[in-house]
């Protein structure tokens, strides 16, 4: 189980977290928050124009992320952060923001499988083979029917072949294209703020393309 939770709402953010873990320096920390102020809170995340940071600490964090989550409709979705045969990163631009391939998991769908789904239906590849578990990340956004918080299992994959990517402009998607990993932190200035943590992740795990991953 992990140690905490970060949610994203557009710019702002809450941290969920339990009593004696490491936490991010907030200075807006609620201890034990009860369901109203958790209401209020995540009505405050919405509104702010400006990059707010929340922190919500819990003696229990399995029931606090419990109690979180009944405030909204949960809808999971999984993607790639996909690498080919010369080290170059897929990259997507959906709706004017740089972007990795992601969408919706189906009913009763692995997510491994809908991530590979996802990748190939948005940027045309067939090729794919998952490497590792990368991150899983949440963000939240309204809907006429209420307040969304959206897990986003994100999987290092490999690619091996030679199609040319064809962006799925259904979607909203206007380009996609292999990224040098010299050139990522340019896309970074226009990229949402949770596809920064999985380049991140990816950075971090310092991984090149390898034929002979499993």
């Amino acid at each position: 189980m992990p140690q905490k939770y970060k949610v994203f709402f557009n710019n702002n953010r809450v941290y969920i977290t339990n009593k004696g873990t490491k936490s991010p320096n907030c200075s807006n920390q609620i201890v034990n928050p009860s369901p109203i102020e958790i209401g209020s809170a995540i009505k405050l995340l919405y509104a702010s124009a400006s990059k707010l940071e929340l922190c919500f600490v819990f003696k229990d964090l399995s029931l606090g992320w419990k109690q979180f989550k009944k405030h909204f409709e949960v809808r999971k979705a999984a993607g790639g952060l996909v690498i080919n045969k010369n080290n170059e990163i897929l990259f997507i631009k959906r709706k004017g923001f740089w972007d990795l391939p992601k969408g919706h998991i189906e009913k009763d769908e692995k997510k491994k499988h809908a991530a590979i789904r996802e990748v190939s239906e948005e940027c045309g590849i067939s090729q794919l083979k998952i490497v590792s578990e990368l991150i899983t990340t949440y963000h939240s956004y309204k809907v006429k029917s209420g307040m969304i918080l959206k897990p986003s299992y994100w999987y290092l994959m490999n690619y091996t072949g030679h199609e040319p990517l064809i962006p799925q402009t259904e979607e909203g998607i206007t380009d996609a294209k292999w990224v040098k990993k010299s050139k990522i932190p340019t896309l970074m200035d226009k990229a949402y703020p949770s596809i920064k943590d999985v380049v991140h992740a990816f950075i971090d795990a310092d991984y090149s393309f390898s034929p002979e991953a499993k």
